[in-house]
């Protein structure tokens, strides 16, 4: 009888232990399954939404990890704004985050886009402005580009009374309209590549275009302004006039000569570029009565300078307004094949040269 209370004794106990190693195996089973699951989750989570246009986004300077997944959520860029942190605070980059204004697009991976927030590839939009462009040309590349609203600019561009009071190179454009037409900053936002995140305020593109134009008209050009009796206004007219009517910059001097001598004689330019800008619209050749088109920019109707600038121009068109060549020039024509020019001192000489280079 005691050996069996013994052996009756220590049954249990070998049980209890089984129990013990079995629990722990479901356990780890379970455990290693909850983790496969979470971890399968978490993957799932951090896949690409899907298809779709880009989508930008503005990360406000100190903006935390907790901010940012909120902001791709919300924008439906990542699928899950837990997922995305534990990422970001699994590699270490939750504080590394720039910011600015990115493009992201739904086909990129969580990962995809941890990264370039982390290395800072913001949407800054590169454009560049040809010369010989006039304000509307330049509103319409920006709407391209996405940088700004092409009637938002156009609307600015108006604002020269505002824009006087920080620049003073601006001081001699005319604020009074003339008849019925008024000013803006046509011929001073200069021509270049820039670069703009999209969206930009239509008065960030204008300010960093007039930046750029107060540098290149420099201190040397405005003494030489002076010295010439002019106005910053002038020269900037005749660089415009100058920059649409040559296609070589050998030519640029001699056809600033032929404007600056037809308004000391009080003839008329008879620039037809002037005429297409009253109208706008580009004509080759102008009929007699487009040229009666009535514009204060029209100059076979009026003496002088047009009312205002047509254009922006390069640098080589500024310096042939500041340095013109000293001629008696007050012709010339165009080859409309090369568009290399061909000057003359009187109207015999001119006409012959129309004959030669434009036929009938």
């Amino acid at each position: 009888m005691g050996d069996k209370t013994v052996r009756s004794g220590k049954r249990p106990q070998r049980k209890k232990g089984k129990l013990i190693a079995i629990i722990l195996l479901l356990l780890v089973i379970f455990g290693a399954t909850g983790i496969f699951s979470y971890n399968y989750f978490i993957g799932q989570m951090l896949e690409p939404v899907g298809d779709g246009d880009l989508v930008y986004v503005q990360i406000e300077e100190g903006a935390v990890i907790g901010d940012v997944s909120q902001l791709l959520v919300e924008n439906k860029l990542i699928r899950d704004a837990f997922a995305f942190e534990m990422l970001a605070k699994k590699s270490n980059t939750a504080n590394q985050i720039q910011s600015g204004y990115y493009a992201f697009s739904p086909t990129e991976s969580a990962q995809q886009i941890l990264d370039r927030l982390i290395s800072g590839d913001v949407a800054d939009a590169t454009v560049t402005i040809p010369e010989g462009r006039n304000i509307s040309e330049f509103a319409k590349i920006l709407e391209e580009k996405d940088i700004c609203d092409a009637d938002a600019f156009i609307e600015e561009t108006k604002k020269v009374a505002e824009y006087q009071k920080n620049y003073p190179i601006l001081s001699s454009i005319p604020l009074e309209p003339k008849d019925g037409v008024s000013r803006t900053l046509e011929g001073y936002l200069f021509p270049d590549t820039y670069s703009f995140t999209p969206n930009t305020e239509p008065s960030e593109v204008v300010t960093a275009m007039l930046d750029r134009f107060v540098e290149v008209y420099n201190k040397d050009d405005l003494k030489r302004t002076t010295e010439m009796g002019k106005t910053v206004d002038e020269i900037v007219i005749m660089a415009s006039v100058v920059e649409l009517e040559t296609k070589l910059v050998e030519d640029k001097a001699n056809a600033a000569s032929v404007f600056y001598n037809r308004i000391a004689a009080n003839m008329p330019l008879q620039s037809d570029i002037t005429v297409d800008y009253a109208r706008g619209e580009k004509t080759a050749v102008l009929t007699t009565d487009q040229t009666q088109f009535a514009s204060p920019y029209n100059t076979y109707i009026n003496t002088g300078l047009p009312f205002g600038p047509i254009c922006s121009f390069g640098e080589t068109s500024l310096e042939a307004a500041l340095h013109p060549a000293t001629t008696k020039y007050l012709y010339f024509v165009a080859d409309m094949n090369s568009g290399k020019i061909y000057f003359n001192e009187t109207y015999e000489e001119h006409l012959a040269d129309v004959e030669k280079y434009m036929g009938n």
